[in-house]
């Protein structure tokens, strides 16, 4: 009976040992890298799985993993060819690694549909306080937009009003994707949420910016191209708090009264002690332009030894040399997140610009109920 109880043990305590290696070793592995991306969305597919109708979209694709990866268009040249040798060294299962290619290309092309309509609205702005030479056939520089929608968030919307706009739950990323973009049940769909959590811990990376700058450094006025960048260091996460959000509030603590007014006077003692942090928010109104377009995500600047040939892409960008590739990830061949980076850090921008449009409009609505009030 003794023998029968401790052999089973006895057994046990090498496996035992092992494991405990094995976990040590995962423990140490920095957290939130790429790499990390790469392990932890392989083990959440491996343990929830994805549907048998969403796990082999790729045979549809003639050009298959590599046409997949050619078709993004804010892959700079060498960043592309990056991606395919490490998707052929990724461990990701075939059906796996093509069906969140294929996703990948799906989001993009839903988004890239939704830019007119920023467009459309920042015109909108325009020609309602330009009304001097107003024809349908002359081309509305948007950038015109930035003044005025800086003045309507300062003078209409109250710090607590902006602070309310300027937050988005980090659950709420997976939802839009789900529910705006019908992409769910996916393996791309477990990539996702890795990734926002990433991007949520990005500073833990120590990687550098996702953004292209392309800017002069300390030029002033209105820059657009910068402005990718610029949201991304001001964009900050707080776990037990709003989720993402940036600091378009601060506190007011040298008394000078907060900067925006509102026409209901209905603003508590509490508020009155916050004010709008001005640079702030003309760096979010200068993003918000940029989601009308030209591009979707911008790509660096070509250079002199670039291939020609590679400039074809649907969105007229330009390709970029090595020199600024995919951050630096843990280990070789690891395929690199940081244009899903870009994309979420896009729809972050978008939820929040969705927020401001929808207070301007609903402004816009109670002028017009009051002119029609008037003349009656």
């Amino acid at each position: 009976f003794f023998l029968r109880i401790v052999q089973p043990i006895a057994f046990l305590l090498p496996l035992r040992s092992s494991l405990h290696k094995t976990a040590t070793t995962i423990v140490i592995m920095p957290r939130f890298t790429d790499n990390w991306v790469l392990d932890k969305s392989m083990f959440d597919y491996v343990q929830g799985g994805s549907c048998a109708c969403c796990g082999f979209p790729h045979i549809f694709n003639i050009g298959g993993l590599e046409g997949l990866i050619q078709s993004m268009s804010d892959l700079e040249t060498d960043a592309a060819n990056q991606e395919i040798d490490a998707a052929k060294m990724s461990p990701w299962p075939e059906d796996m690694r093509d069906g969140i290619w294929t996703d990948r290309l799906l989001l993009r092309y839903r988004m890239k549909k939704e830019m007119r309509g920023y467009r459309h609205f920042l015109e909108e702005v325009v020609r309602n306080h330009h009304h001097d030479g107003d024809d349908a056939t002359t081309p509305i520089d948007i950038k015109k937009a930035i003044p005025i929608l800086h003045n309507f968030c300062t003078k209409h919307l109250t710090p607590f009003q902006l602070r309310q706009i300027f937050q988005l739950p980090r659950s709420e990323l997976p939802e839009i994707l789900k529910t705006k973009y019908k992409i769910h049940a996916s393996a791309y769909a477990i990539v996702f949420c890795t990734v926002v959590e990433q991007v949520a811990n990005f500073h833990v990376t120590k990687y550098p910016v996702d953004g292209r700058r392309f800017g002069s450094i300390g030029g002033g006025g209105c820059d657009l191209d910068d402005a990718e960048v610029e949201f991304e260091v001001d964009l900050r996460y707080d776990k037990f708090g709003p989720g993402f959000y940036i600091g378009i509030i601060d506190k007011n603590d040298d008394g000078d009264g907060a900067t925006s007014t509102s026409g209901d006077d209905n603003n508590n003692s509490e508020e009155c002690c916050w004010r709008v942090n001005e640079t702030v928010l003309l760096r979010f109104l200068q993003r918000m332009v940029s989601l009308g377009g030209p591009t979707l995500l911008a790509r660096a600047a070509k250079t002199s030894h670039d291939n020609q040939d590679d400039s074809d892409d649907d969105d007229e960008e330009e390709n970029n040399s090595s020199t600024t590739t995919t951050p630096p990830a843990v280990g070789s061949n690891v395929p690199s997140f940081r244009s899903d980076r870009r994309v979420i850090r896009l729809l972050i921008a978008r939820y929040w610009a969705d927020g401001v449009m929808e207070k301007y409009r609903e402004s816009q609505q109670m002028k017009e109920k009051k002119k029609e009030g008037g003349t009656e």
